[in-house]
């Protein structure tokens, strides 16, 4: 089990912040949580990684963006499966309606075909 705390604001010449973010997560054998608040502090970030079934490759995770300035969430969810060694089937699908498909099939070591559909 691991817990990492961060904060990245880089600073420009003038000592300004152009962009401060902090994030926390949490990593286990067969979960990532995280939470991250970006843009100065304007938009949350919370995501979730669970690894269902190793052998397989099966996994599921979830996104949920909330900006503060706009008032609006956004909710992403997914899931991936190996249906063989070499090729990799994912989908996701958020609120706003938008859905994704990817198959990836590696045809030699590190070369990577995908075919992707919205």
């Amino acid at each position: 089990m691991l817990l990492h705390l961060g904060l990245m604001s880089p600073l420009t010449p003038r000592r300004d912040f152009t962009k401060c973010n902090a994030g926390l997560s949490f990593t286990n054998s067969d979960l990532i949580a995280s939470l991250t608040l970006n843009d100065k502090g304007d938009s949350l970030n919370a995501s979730y990684y669970h690894t269902v079934n190793p052998l397989t490759k099966t996994a599921v995770g979830a996104e949920v963006i909330h900006s503060f300035s706009s008032s609006m969430n956004t909710i992403t969810i997914g899931t991936q499966h190996s249906l063989d060694p070499l090729t990799t089937v994912k989908a996701r699908v958020n609120n706003t309606r938008k859905a994704s498909a990817l198959i990836q099939h590696e045809w030699r070591p590190k070369s990577l075909s995908p075919f992707l559909e919205k």
